[in-house]
């Protein structure tokens, strides 16, 4: 289990919280003073709760961190490129998972971080077997207090399932994907991502991607910086003209017109 990145120490997420983008490994981040969230791209979920400061996020997790505490906190931090089975199997549909720990427990994730940073920007030959170790005992803690939050908590495995659906759409709808790729991804078949998107949504994912797309383009109009056609390549549609008729359907205007009424709306810039 290769640890590829590990700190520790003070951080004031209200200050300077951590913008919003996927990492791209097994992260687990735990507060061990302080009052830390999750900020995610869809709506709340469970891995945004107040009382969680343990965090195990997969590598399609789209997410940054904020905080309303004065103070700054002290974090623990960890990327690895793989899991165990045991662990990861609890991912089936969802990108992040957290828990509460008790003083004593982030307390050792805090020694662990200590006692691995060095490692990973030094390594020697007993590094591998280190990380391994380091890996294990991370996921055991959380698989320990795992089974308490499952318990004690609504965790609907199907609601997940959207919402890692919708994340992972989103960071890579400029690869021009679609329902195909993220069934696969999520590791169901077409047929049974849409059965769970309309049992949890009332509608097919078809149009949550849509949506997706049309948020992300007039985000992107709005912003200003980029051309139509810029526009259309990075919400994954083949061309302009195939972008252009999507965005006058679903909303009555085309992108140029659209852009044209952002800029009447916007107030004026201070002289």
């Amino acid at each position: 289990m290769p640890l590829v990145y590990c700190n520790h120490g003070i951080r004031d997420y209200r200050k300077k919280p951590i913008s919003i983008n996927t990492r791209g490994y097994w992260e687990f981040q735990c507060t061990v003073t302080g009052n830390n969230r999750m900020q995610t791209l869809g709506p709340p979920a469970l891995e945004g709760s107040e009382d969680h400061n343990f965090w195990v996020s997969s590598p399609d997790s789209t997410h940054g961190w904020i905080s309303s505490e004065i103070n700054p906190s002290e974090i623990a931090v960890f990327h690895f490129s793989d899991v165990p089975e045991s662990l990861a199997r609890l991912f089936k549909g969802a990108t992040t998972l957290s828990t509460r720990l008790d003083r004593e427990t982030l307390e050792e994730i805090l020694d662990l971080a200590k006692a691995m940073t060095p490692q990973v920007y030094s390594p020697d030959y007993t590094s591998p077997i280190q990380f391994d170790i380091c890996c294990g005992r991370l996921s055991l803690i959380f698989l320990q207090n795992a089974e308490s939050l499952l318990e004690h908590t609504h965790w609907d495995r199907h609601d997940q399932t959207v919402r890692a659906s919708i994340a992972w759409y989103c960071s890579h709808m400029n690869e021009g994907i679609g329902i195909q790729e993220t069934a696969d991804k999520m590791g169901y078949s077409v047929s049974q991502l849409r059965k769970i998107f309309t049992k949890t949504r009332g509608i097919g994912p078809n149009k949550v991607f849509e949506e997706c797309r049309m948020n992300r383009a007039r985000e992107l109009i709005e912003h200003g910086t980029m051309s139509i056609i810029e526009i259309s390549m990075e919400c994954g549609y083949r061309n302009q003209s195939s972008f252009s008729r999507a965005f006058r359907k679903y909303n009555d205007l085309s992108p140029l017109q659209f852009k044209k009424l952002t800029r009447k709306l916007s107030p004026p810039a201070p002289s």
